[in-house]
């Protein structure tokens, strides 16, 4: 009888080695001889599930925006105030996604960065920025503009202060990148929270009743 495996459980296996090998050697020395005996497979074995590292990586990449695309929708559709969607919101980015893929991180960084040194079109592609911060901008500013018309927020370009909370986010994962002994995500995401809706919220006393 032939031997039966379960392909998504061997290409995860694959991923999950790929991981350790990007995040002790870097992409860019990281050769799929290498992945392939870090999974403990065969150099041919490992092309029948992936055809370059650049896939294997963007396959790993796909579930982790899988993954968030999921909470942020289930965050803006929830029925929690808007206030405590934007709180949510930030603690997801911040928190919750690189609590545990710390390493993912720091890889992802280090992909993206090999593909603007050499202007690889093939690994910008494979990143898709705009998508992610298009799916960003949409749930924060979708929530703004509900907090705009509860009264809770005042009035503010929704599609701005989104695309400026992320940047203000994305500068954080950068400096914790460079030197993670500088803050911690949590310190950071409570500090970010109140700071941003101290700025948008509209005074109790001149809230509509």
């Amino acid at each position: 009888m032939p031997k039966f495996v379960d392909k998504e459980a061997k290409q995860l296996e694959i991923i999950n080695a790929a991981m350790k090998v990007f995040a002790r050697m870097g992409i860019v020395k990281t050769k799929m001889a290498d992945i392939a005996e870090e999974a403990g497979i065969g150099k041919g074995t490992i092309y029948e599930y992936f055809r370059s590292k650049d896939e294997i990586f963007n396959h790993a990449f796909e579930m982790f925006f899988s993954e968030m695309k999921t909470v942020l929708r289930s965050i803006s559709e929830s029925d929690d105030d808007p206030e405590t969607q934007i709180r949510q919101i930030i603690k997801a980015s911040l928190i919750d996604f690189t609590s545990g893929n710390e390493e993912f991180m720091r890889i992802m960084m280090d992909f993206w960065a090999e593909g603007i040194r050499n202007k690889n079109e093939t690994i910008n592609g494979m990143l898709d920025l705009e998508g992610i911060y298009n799916e960003f901008r949409s749930a924060i500013a979708s929530i703004l503009n509900e907090g705009i018309r509860k009264g809770v927020f005042r009035q503010v370009d929704s599609n701005v202060a989104a695309a400026t909370l992320i940047g203000t986010m994305d500068g954080l994962y950068l400096q914790w990148i460079v030197n993670p002994s500088v803050f911690n995500f949590e310190q950071a995401a409570g500090f970010l929270s109140e700071i941003f809706l101290l700025g948008i919220k509209i005074d109790p006393s001149q809230q509509q009743t």
